[in-house]
């Protein structure tokens, strides 16, 4: 039998709140939620038992919300531990046992896995990272930092062997430490970003980190995706949508691509889409964009850029619910929506507009059948790009019209959803 411990009894002391960190929100979601998440959607653990604080554990909140058994932690981190594995040890015939630190909601299912199959192998497993700042003792002397490892969670071990060999009162954080035996130890070394929440500001950044995407269009990264399936493209006029015709020609895909004078994006319908089409799309990209510069008028402007920014957009979602299959939907935003353009207020709050709706609809829309994402780019080498932009732009800067074009074929094709993903120039 494989269980989970989720360590989630700290005191938050460096944290400084009135509320323990692990129970405050994180992009609306608690703290503790994303590990409980991750654990559970890895299916490798028959049982999994968060460890919380005595008022908590009283309290029973996040028994009944997330419907986990909570045990009541000790006073130190260690003590929390020994509870843990007194509660397994008369409740539970462990085989193996995994603890993670719900301060670190970025870890990823497959990690999980990995540290259970390792342990066919190995008493204990403990995820490490490489130091990368230079490391100097408090004599000024410096060391080899590659002779050094960072060890995080999760940490996972045979359950009889952690159980005999851990003494609360040792002044070990890691557990690993604790075993006698550590040639039988593996530090399983993985890229995984596994950011930890210690002070306030963390948990801010934390918000930012959870939505970064990113697609990498280095050459030598990836093999082409090619787009299978019928395609209505809209914005096929611009550099982009150029492109990307050019790209569906080569490929000898159907696509429907009309121009703005046969279907107008101010005042585009379901309707109209339903009757205009010649066929149902298996991919909606859209590339279109308004735009305008502040000196024309806030609010003579903002009809428009909005128009086709954003409803434009919530039509091409209500359009793809009752074609009643499975559809890909692409949608191109811009860097401006990171943060407000100055000289282009109305554009970058569409495209602002447009992110939160990606991320809102995501889970809701994939439930039927519907993987909404949006493609980030930063400045294109296009002919829009002087019409945005008054100052003089270096060409050097500027992604290739092909890099975006690789994005969004590669997430015509996807099954991930409710991504916000960015392309930057040589990444």
């Amino acid at each position: 039998m494989n269980i989970g411990v989720i360590l989630a009894a700290g005191a938050s002391e460096r944290f400084q709140s009135s509320i323990h960190k692990q129970y405050l929100k994180l992009n609306g979601k608690e703290v503790i939620y994303y590990s409980i998440n991750s654990m559970r959607t890895s299916q490798c653990f028959e049982k999994i038992i968060a460890v919380v604080d005595k008022d908590e554990c009283k309290r029973g909140y996040v028994a009944e919300k997330f419907k986990i058994e909570c045990i009541e932690g000790g006073d130190t981190r260690n003590k929390s531990i020994k509870n843990a594995l007194d509660y397994i040890k008369n409740n539970y015939q462990a085989t193996k046992v995994v603890f993670h630190d719900c301060a670190r909601p970025f870890i990823n299912t497959y990690i999980f896995k990995k540290c259970v199959d390792l342990l066919d192998y190995n008493s204990g497993v403990a995820m490490s990272t490489e130091v990368t700042d230079s490391l100097v003792t408090r004599e000024g002397e410096f060391v080899n930092r590659k002779e050094f490892s960072l060890i995080q969670t999760p940490e996972a071990f045979i359950f009889n062997t952690i159980y005999n060999d851990f003494d609360p009162e040792k002044k070990d954080t890691a557990i690993i430490n604790q075993l006698k035996e550590k040639s039988k130890i593996f530090l399983l070394k993985d890229p995984t970003f596994n950011f930890k929440i210690t002070y306030p500001e963390d948990l801010f950044l934390a918000e930012q980190l959870m939505r970064i995407n990113y697609f990498r269009t280095y050459k030598n990264h990836f093999g082409e995706t090619s787009i299978t399936g019928k395609v209505l493209l809209l914005g096929g006029g611009g550099g982009v949508g150029q492109a990307i015709k050019k790209y569906l020609d080569q490929k000898g895909i159907v696509y429907y691509s009309p121009s703005h004078t046969e279907m107008d994006l101010r005042t585009i319908t379901v309707a109209e889409l339903s009757n205009k089409c010649p066929f149902l799309p298996d991919i909606i990209i859209n590339v279109a964009a308004a735009y305008a510069n502040d000196n024309v008028g806030l609010l003579e402007t903002f009809d428009e850029i909005f128009d086709v920014n954003l409803k434009a957009n919530l039509v091409l979602i209500e359009y793809s619910k009752i074609l009643n299959k499975r559809v890909n939907i692409v949608l191109m935003s811009s860097s401006s929506s990171t943060r407000g353009r100055e000289n282009l207020t109305n554009y970058s709050a569409a495209k602002a507009a447009l992110n939160s709706i990606v991320e809102s609809q995501g889970q809701i829309l994939h439930e039927i059948g519907i993987y909404l994402n949006a493609i980030i780019p930063e400045k294109i080498n296009t002919p829009l790009i002087g019409k945005l932009h008054t100052e003089k732009i270096d060409i050097s800067e500027l992604l290739e019209v092909s890099d975006v074009v690789q994005a969004i074929v590669e997430y015509s094709q996807t099954n991930e959803y409710g991504k916000l993903v960015h392309v930057r120039k040589g990444l």
